[in-house]
């Protein structure tokens, strides 16, 4: 049987639903870090509005953008970029600490002799060092401390 016109459309419908949906779902999976970070920070910023009875028109107005911007940021719905974390940040007189570099690199550490490490940061790479206790304290004879020879530190130390 032949499908009428209204079940054509209605099928149309149902399927560019469902597709608008799946795109809405990929982009949320692209952007889920980005979101929870805007979503953190609207928290943050709606938390200190709040404790300092600041409304988002008053925001609005030291930012120099319309009402409506500062609700998109507050829904976490904005892009935030470094220009508008700014404003945000002259508006309130307050500092926003800027994003910082955490590298995920393991730091891995080999015991050499009794007393020390060597640490380094470097992808599973051996490095073999003949690094007895006395072959080190001849090259660096710092690295050779005992209690007694720490007095010779002692004045510099208590400078600090």
């Amino acid at each position: 049987m032949a499908k009428t016109s209204k079940n054509k459309n209605l099928d149309n419908i149902v399927t560019g639903t469902a597709t608008e949906w799946a795109g809405q779902v990929a982009t949320y999976k692209r952007n889920k870090k980005d979101i929870k970070r805007s979503q953190q920070f609207a928290l943050d910023l709606m938390d200190y509005l709040e404790e300092n009875e600041i409304s988002q028109k008053e925001l609005a107005t030291g930012m120099d953008v319309s009402p409506q911007q500062v609700n998109k940021i507050l829904r976490a719905k904005a892009n935030l970029t470094f220009d508008t974390i700014d404003k945000i940040a002259e508006a309130l007189g307050v500092n926003i600490s800027t994003p910082q570099i955490i590298t995920n690199k393991k730091t891995t550490s080999q015991t050499v002799g009794s007393t020390m490490q060597v640490v380094h940061k470097q992808k599973s790479q051996v490095i073999d060092l003949n690094a007895s206790t006395e072959t080190i304290t001849k090259k660096n004879p710092v690295l050779h401390t005992t209690i007694e020879s720490m007095n010779i530190y002692r004045h510099t130390a208590l400078q600090i």
